[in-house]
Parts: C-alpha cells; structure tokens; sequence
C-alpha cells in the first residue's frame, strides 16, 4: 500500500507517524515557570543531535486551542529545562504526567514523583530517574498546521546526572536502567531484549 500524506487529516497523518517511527525513546521534560511552579510532562518526538556540544532536541504539539503547552512556554521564558531518563519502575507515574493539568498545578506533586535540585538550571530533575540531563535553550522553530503545530525544542546539555548504579567505567547498564520506548496509540515498549552487533570493518 503506498499513502500519499496529502490525501490525510491532520490526525490521521499524526497517528500514521506515531505508529511507524517506532520505538521512541521519552523526553521526561521538567520546567520551571517564571512564578516558580514545577512542570513535568512527557514526548516522545525526541532524539540527540549533536556530541560536541551536546545537543538533543523534542517536540511539542500545540493545544487543539492553538495555545502553546506549559512546557513550551516555560522554555521560552526562562531558557532552561532537564530531560529525565524514563525507566520502567515509575512508567506509570510518568503516564499521569501526560494528562492536561492547569499551569497553577505540578505533575511532580500530582504523580507522586521526588523534586531534585538541579545543579546549572532552575527546574528540578525527577529523583527517580537514574538519567538527568540539565539542559539550556538554543533556539524554538515552528513547524507545521493547526491542531498539529510542533514547537521543536533545541537545547545544550550542560549538565549530565548518571546514577552509580547504571553508569559504570563509562558505560551504561541498559537491564538496569530498563527504559521504556513510545509506540503508537496507548502502546509502549520494554527495551530488555538487547542485542549485540558489531559494526563492519572495511
């Protein structure tokens, strides 16, 4: 079957790239407003871009509404934000972060997750996360149609918090930080099947 994207919706074009760009790995994003309330919420439109300086960029969806998210326009506000690592031990607590509180309430205090104090930027990092990457803006684009508007986040990582528990000799114990892919639809995926294959020498 081949599928012209103009012949769909803006919702079926959405659902059709959620269900096979997969897996996705899951931007736990913290921010902080300018009045001080904690905000934390989950995207899966995530992925690094660069090593040096570290670079990684999401994206965020607008309101049906056209209104920016909280977490949009807290990064504009204030230029900072920590992306937290999702392990499978408080997956369901990062799931509640995804539903629409108002700006006045903090997912942190609605999910039952640990607040942490960051070391370079204002927003706190989840406690229980075992990956904490403190980021800064570098710039917001604008992509796309309304209702499916993206600002895409691009931000430095100045800061890398890894637990001793999954980050040994400079490298990461992936059964132990047992993170958790976005699918399509209300699916996820575990990342415990793990393979090795070295890459070809020429």
């Amino acid at each position: 079957m081949n599928i012209e994207p103009t012949s769909l919706s803006a919702l079926a074009s959405y659902q059709l790239m959620v269900s096979v760009i997969v897996p996705r790995p899951i931007a736990f994003v913290s921010t902080m407003s300018p009045g001080g309330t904690t905000n934390l919420a989950p995207f899966s439109f995530f992925t690094g871009i660069c090593a040096k300086p570290p670079t990684l960029c999401f994206s965020v969806a607008r309101r049906r509404s056209g209104e920016k998210k909280d977490t949009v326009r807290n990064i504009e506000a204030t230029r900072e934000f920590v992306v937290n690592v999702v392990s499978e031990r408080f997956v369901r607590r990062m799931n509640q972060c995804a539903a629409d509180y108002p700006p006045e309430v903090s997912e942190f205090a609605e999910a039952g997750l640990t607040p942490v104090v960051s070391e370079r930027v204002k927003p706190p990092r989840v406690g229980e996360a075992l990956i904490n990457m403190e980021c800064t803006l570098s710039e917001v684009r604008e992509y796309g149609e309304m209702p499916y508007a993206t600002s895409l986040i691009i931000g430095e990582v100045v800061l890398f918090h890894l637990s001793d528990t999954v980050y040994r000799d400079g490298k990461v114990d992936y059964p132990l930080l047992s993170t958790i892919g976005r699918m399509g639809g209300d699916f996820y995926c575990r990342t415990g099947d793990l393979f090795e294959m070295k890459r070809p020498q020429l």
